[in-house]
């Protein structure tokens, strides 16, 4: 048991008590508070704050009915209500802090001395916590009202403005405005590891979007590291502060607050003075609160920039599909990208293609024309040496893209190739850089860079996907072009040995067919056998399909290489197709078919080359007769419009399937009904015949139904 009278002998005055048992009323004390709602969460720290001197100076206020010494609240009590309400807490709620501290008190008297004490010693106490309360009230009230015009001022400034920075602008403002000692108030945003100064007002309005530091270093870099509010007496000799305008105009006070958002530091904001060398709990309040609610309104405009980015990305990443899409010339195309990311996505963009261990540049573009010139000298001519480890010819060796998004002066010289190169990086202002790799199937044709300035914002990791889209189709692009290129050069080739094969088989097939001929006139005059007739017949058959044959090569070599010709004159329909079945009568009956003719009923005319026409209806006939039943009935009929004559031609065959009827007029394309028909070029000849004619051809069909070309002609005025 505690010896009552031992412990009334050691703190026979209630100030002594305080003094000496000072620990054990906080403990009992802290714990008394965290039942009150905005305690919760917080650390005992935190609870604690001004308890200790505090009740120090209770101790002095109760001795002071001995001493007659004066003894003020006024300083600590406004202090604690001011963080009291920076924390969350409602007056109601400080006023029963200090009805949990004077039970506290009493509570452990009564336990440790005893029911009685001095009733003097007791009124002075409660006239403490009068004072304290009565203090804690004025301050309370006034930090409250201050509180409540920032926050408005806070949200009118987000209401009224349009985008991040006039919002900052305004905030910054009021701040300046609402507090008589701060002189400079300034707003530095991170982007990856790096700070920069998004908004300024005061002295340091010089330094917006030019100073910049690293977090951990400096002060804001130390306050964004160590996530939690920091403060100097004196800025201007404090070895901490790194911004040159705070020391050269001598700022004094200066606080910092990070601005963060679930974990994550997005910035720091702060403020100094020229005057002051400190600022009052009330002022950095005030001052934690505002950046509060602003960190919300910044993260809410990130997102929408961050959407608007991506909006602009894919906007921009259609047209550049476009250019790609619209031209073979990728070197031109290339001009109009780097031309099209400036300034979308860049202050200067070049254009490097990658060949035989060498770069050379295809395309350049600056915001500024007057400075392409500058932006040419960089890495011309530079060789694709393996030692080299920067910039262009690193990125098309490894096929990796290279980011900087914050360049550094370290960062700058390793960039560069030597001291005149790099030079030109600072001259441009080179702040943030992206060199991505054109890659197609594993092969680097070369890289696009993209580089902002310090006017710019650095590059993210949205920009470099962004980038590297883009690189990705322009690689695309290029070996599509490189491939029909080479596609192209095949077909020439292969065009050329046709045109020149096919050229020198007509010359010889002409003299078989003329020695065919003169031998079947001989075997006549002579009365040879039919022994010896049928291989004469055989010979001029198969000569005549040979000459056929060639023809339809010399034709398509023609039609590819453009060099295809008509000579349009006024031919009247009926009479043309009265002359396509005459000629083709012959095999049709043959195969026991009938050929018939539905002719307008008054002539016609269209604006046609007779004899292309005419081949036109003669490989539709062919194929007609050839792919028709026995016995069947092929019908060729024109059906005269106001501007032009359709022209059809129907057999009652074996019909097309339908997966067929895209591609029956492609070139060397053989009849999905007999695979060993012919070479496929019959049809693709009588497209480019018709489409030369300004006309169209198509086919309707079904399986086991039979087919219907049909081709439009121009009618002649």
């Amino acid at each position: 048991m505690t010896d009552v009278s031992a412990v009334g002998r050691e703190y026979g005055r209630l100030c002594d008590f305080l003094r000496n048992r000072q620990d054990e009323i906080i403990t009992t004390w802290t714990r008394r508070v965290r039942s009150l709602s905005p305690a919760y969460e917080l650390s005992d720290s935190a609870i604690v704050d001004h308890l200790p001197a505090l009740l120090g100076l209770i101790a002095d206020f109760v001795e002071s009915v001995h001493t007659g010494r004066s003894v003020s609240f006024e300083q600590l009590a406004k202090a604690h209500a001011v963080d009291r309400l920076g924390r969350g807490f409602d007056f109601d709620l400080i006023v029963k802090e200090y009805g949990f501290l004077r039970r506290t008190i009493l509570d452990l008297w009564e336990s440790h001395v005893g029911p009685t004490i001095d009733l003097a010693e007791l009124r002075q106490l409660d006239a403490a916590f009068d004072e304290a309360v009565a203090q804690s009230a004025l301050r309370y009230a006034r930090a409250r009202e201050r509180l409540l015009k920032a926050l408005d001022r806070v949200s009118e400034a987000a209401l009224t403005s349009d985008d991040l920075d006039a919002f900052l602008g305004r905030l910054l403002q009021a701040t300046l405005d609402g507090t008589e000692s701060v002189d400079t108030v300034v707003i530095l945003l991170r982007e990856g590891d790096v700070l920069h100064v998004r908004a300024a007002v005061g002295l340091e309005e010089d330094l917006t979007r030019e100073f910049s530091t690293r977090v951990g270093e400096g002060f804001a870099g130390q306050i964004a590291a160590e996530r939690r509010p920091a403060f100097v007496r004196d800025a201007s000799i404090d070895p901490v502060v790194v911004s040159p305008v705070v020391r050269t105009h001598g700022i004094h006070a200066l606080y910092g607050v990070p601005m963060e958002r679930d974990g994550y530091v997005i910035g720091v904001a702060q403020i100094g003075s020229l005057t002051a060398f400190e600022f009052s709990d009330e002022d950095k309040l005030l001052f934690r609160t505002m950046v509060s609610r602003a960190t919300s309104g910044v993260v809410k405009a990130r997102i929408l920039s961050d959407l608007h980015s991506a909006e602009a990305a894919q906007r921009f990443l259609v047209d550049a599909s476009k250019h790609f899409a619209e031209s073979l010339d990728y070197e031109t195309t290339l001009a109009k990208i780097a031309r099209l990311a400036v300034p979308a996505i860049a202050d200067w963009c070049v254009v490097d293609l990658a060949r035989d261990g060498t770069t050379r540049r295809v395309a350049l573009a600056h915001r500024n024309p007057d400075k392409e010139r500058e932006v040419r000298d960089l890495d011309r001519g530079d060789s694709l040496d393996p030692t080299l480890m920067a910039s262009v010819p690193q990125v098309i060796r490894t096929g990796r893209s290279e980011w900087k998004p914050d360049m550094s002066d370290q960062d700058l010289a390793a960039a560069a190739r030597g001291p005149g190169h790099e030079a030109l990086l600072r001259q441009l202002g080179t702040r943030s850089y992206i060199v991505a790799p054109m890659v197609a199937h594993d092969r680097v044709f070369g890289a696009i860079s993209l580089v902002r300035t310090e006017a710019s914002r650095p590059y993210s990791d949205a920009d470099l996907v962004l980038a590297e889209e883009l690189a990705r189709c322009a690689g695309t692009a290029i070996e599509n072009a490189r491939l029909y290129a080479e596609a192209r050069n095949a077909v020439a080739a292969r065009d050329q040995v046709l045109a020149v094969v096919s050229h020198d088989l007509r010359n010889q097939l002409g003299v078989i067919a003329m020695g065919a001929d003169l031998l079947a006139r001989k075997t006549e005059e002579d009365g040879a056998s039919g022994d010896l007739a049928r291989p004469i017949e055989t010979i001029r058959r198969t000569t005549k399909t040979m000459q056929h044959l060639v023809g339809d090569l010399l034709d398509m070599a023609s039609i590819e290489a453009g060099t295809f010709s008509h000579q349009p004159a006024a031919v009247e329909i009926g009479a043309a197709l009265e002359e396509a079945c005459q000629v083709h009568d012959a095999p049709a009956r043959a195969k026991g078919l009938q050929l018939s003719v539905e002719r307008p009923p008054a002539a016609v005319h269209v604006l046609a080359d007779r004899a292309r026409i005419l081949q036109v209806l003669a490989n539709l006939l062919g194929n007609a007769i050839k792919f028709s039943d026995h016995k069947g009935t092929i019908v060729l009929s024109a059906d005269a419009g106001e501007t032009d004559v359709t022209v059809s031609v129907s057999d009652g065959g074996f019909g097309i399937a339908p997966e067929d009827l895209q591609r029956i007029f492609e070139p060397y394309k053989t009849s999905p009904r007999n695979p060993q028909s012919g070479t496929g070029l019959g049809l693709s000849i009588a497209r480019a015949i018709v489409e030369r004619h300004g006309g169209r051809i198509w086919v309707e069909s079904e399986p086991g139904k039979g087919a219907r070309f049909f081709f439009t002609l121009e009618r002649a005025r």
